[in-house]
């Protein structure tokens, strides 16, 4: 597993594939390793980077404290600098989406295309979503206060719970329950607490990188009108609502988005060889 020093936090990646870079960025409580699905599809003919955010998966904490939106945009240019990528289709579930608006704001010529899934401009924008966030921000730092690694099967059966369809099967509840409960309580709060105040609406207008928005039907964290929001907002955009998927429609219905991906990329960003053919 590489692993690049950045900024004073220890970031994990992996790189799969040859071709044009495709990057994946993870979700809140999330790491690189949720992409297994997309991965295994887009490698055979784009190099796919997946990372982990400070304080998630494999990286380690960072020394600034700073666990913002806009600090993970920045450590995610400076490995893309340091692996020599010049330009991505950039790829991003729940928290990654909203580093995605933020290079898609701040790194407009970097960024080729955007794929924008069960995520938003603004957590806090509707009340439920507003309530949930605050309410998870004050429970997670008591956690951190009285035990910064346990509680690890309480937050494994709200994840399971929560960010999935309530009809999914055992797999997609057991991924997501196992994944999400690892993440540090002071890493998983102090991330929360900064993104529920990120707000991108107002500028989406600004973006304009092709954007795929992907929202599952049944999502309650990033519900269908934070991507109603963003369809609207974002001027080159589409929308797919997924039938029968939570919160992770990327592995609750993988097949669906994968066809939605590949049809964009197709379209926006193909691969090498498709390249070669038109021309």
């Amino acid at each position: 597993m590489p692993v690049a020093n950045i900024e004073g936090a220890r970031i994990a990646y992996d790189v799969t594939g040859e071709g044009p870079a495709l990057v994946f960025l993870h979700c809140w409580t999330g790491n690189k390793r949720f992409y297994f699905n997309q991965v295994e599809k887009f490698s055979r003919d784009y190099k796919c980077i997946c990372l982990d955010f400070p304080g998630h998966g494999d990286s380690g904490e960072i020394e600034s404290k700073d666990y913002s939106v806009e600090c993970f945009t920045e450590l995610t240019i400076a490995l893309l600098d340091k692996l020599g990528i010049k330009k991505a289709v950039f790829v991003g579930h729940s928290l990654g989406g909203m580093v995605c608006l933020h290079l898609g704001l701040h790194y407009p010529d970097m960024v080729e295309g955007l794929i924008l899934i069960d995520t938003t401009s603004h957590l806090s924008g509707f009340i439920f979503q507003r309530i949930g966030a605050l309410a998870a921000v004050m429970l997670g730092f008591l956690g951190a206060t009285v035990w910064n690694t346990g509680f690890r099967g309480t937050k494994a059966v709200i994840a399971g719970a929560a960010a999935t369809h309530p009809l999914a099967g055992p797999g997609s509840r057991i991924i997501t329950a196992r994944e999400c409960s690892n993440v540090s309580n002071y890493s998983m709060t102090k991330t929360l607490n900064r993104a529920r105040n990120f707000n991108a609406t107002q500028r989406l207008g600004e973006i304009s990188a092709p954007a795929l928005i992907v929202v599952g039907n049944a999502d309650l964290l990033a519900d269908i009108r934070h991507a109603n929001r963003m369809a609207k907002g974002l001027p080159n955009s589409m929308l797919l609502v997924v039938r029968g998927a939570g919160h992770m429609a990327l592995f609750e219905k993988p097949e669906i988005v994968n066809r939605a991906m590949d049809d964009f990329l197709q379209r926006v960003y193909p691969p090498a060889k498709a390249k070669a053919a038109k021309a």
